[in-house]
């Protein structure tokens, strides 16, 4: 829904339901899975109802023993991800393990691959529109002995708390609102983006806190200043859980951050990721 204005009925009624619809209960937003090879049509329904209505979703497998990066990949199929982003890490399918691998090797120039807080951002903030990450599933094999809890927060309701304290959205939907310097070690080029834009009348966000390699635009500056704060400050909105085995998230790229944790001597906090360049729709 392409709506910039919060005076038209249109965009009332949809802010209205949106909050209306806001839990943050952990059970309501989480689906049982007996078996990610084979879900069952209710298990279906509920995960894309859920991604639907929040754009996130928790799931469980008890069986964890039979959780390895195939199944957790049927999973992720069946449910309507695809189109998997291939990075240097991942697998020819688009599975990465995230782990810390601090002190080992470049990876650890990059903080999702260390134990350090990860800052709130969307994944895949420095691709370009054509390129966008619109979903992504994390799914714990080992949890961390101690931190490494993640916080999120629906993109569509930072939206309309935004909307609700600035008029200055319109320099957050600007196509030069953030710019992502070349990137030599990657090969990347340098990127434009907005921070809000409609892709198939579905609200998308490129955003991170961190100050590195990005550059905003001057005009943008005071709204992404705005910005940071609603999302630092609207706790009511956070969603909270640190992942244990058997535990998984869906979300279609809700801004989210995760805080630092410390390993076990025996045991390295390991989860797999996809990120998906399909959103997950009814």
């Amino acid at each position: 829904m392409n709506i910039l204005s919060n005076t038209t009925e249109n965009y009332k009624r949809w802010k209205e339901k949106k909050l209306e619809s806001f839990t943050k209960n952990l059970d309501d937003l989480t689906v049982q899975i007996n078996s990610p090879n084979a879900i069952s049509k209710h298990e279906k329904f509920r995960v894309i109802n859920l991604l639907t209505n929040h754009n996130i979703v928790f799931f469980h497998i008890d069986k964890i023993v039979n959780t390895d990066k195939l199944s957790i990949k049927n999973f992720a199929d069946q449910i309507g991800l695809g189109n998997y982003e291939l990075d240097s890490q991942s697998d020819n399918d688009g599975l990465t393990e995230i782990k810390d691998t601090q002190d080992k090797d470049k990876l650890s120039e990059y903080v999702p691959y260390t134990n350090k807080e990860l800052n709130w951002h969307t994944d895949g903030y420095y691709t370009d529109q054509n390129n966008s990450v619109l979903a992504w599933m994390l799914f714990c094999k080992v949890a961390a002995e101690s931190g490494g809890t993640n916080k999120y927060l629906d993109h569509e309701i930072a939206y309309i708390l935004f909307n609700d304290k600035s008029d200055k959205l319109k320099d957050l939907m600007q196509h030069d609102a953030c710019c992502i310097p070349t990137n030599i070690l990657t090969n990347r080029k340098e990127v434009y983006n907005p921070v809000f834009m409609f892709r198939d009348e579905k609200l998308q966000m490129k955003f991170t806190m961190r100050e590195k390699n990005v550059i905003w635009n001057k005009k943008s500056v005071q709204a992404i200043n705005i910005l940071k704060s609603i999302i630092m400050e609207s706790s009511d909105y956070h969603i909270i859980k640190k992942l244990e085995p058997g535990n998984g998230v869906v979300t279609n790229n809700v801004i989210h951050m995760r805080t630092a944790f410390t390993n076990s001597k025996n045991k390295n906090r390991l989860l797999y990721r996809l990120r998906s360049k399909k959103r997950v729709t009814r």
